[in-house]
């Protein structure tokens, strides 16, 4: 006899889904003390990291600055 097994795939995935929600409140539960303890400041951090590329400045080397001008660069004429 054939078994119509169409519904099965479609258990696994709520069974799958359902696992990585549980994971993911039991870590919002375990570091809920970390977010509610940090000093967590969108604005002031982005403002950092733009001041940052612009003038170059990087923790431990890390890639160069990058051009934030809205103009495109000029090619060198030639003559």
């Amino acid at each position: 006899m054939i078994e119509d097994e169409a519904g099965q795939s479609s258990s696994e995935y709520i069974l799958l889904f359902g696992a990585i929600i549980v994971v993911a409140i039991l870590a919002l539960v375990i570091y809920r003390s970390y977010f509610q303890r940090s000093n967590l400041n969108s604005a002031q951090d982005t403002g950092e990291v733009r001041n940052n590329t612009d003038t170059g400045e990087t923790e431990g080397g890390g890639a160069p600055p990058v051009n934030n001008s809205s103009e495109p660069p000029v090619p060198p004429s030639v003559p």
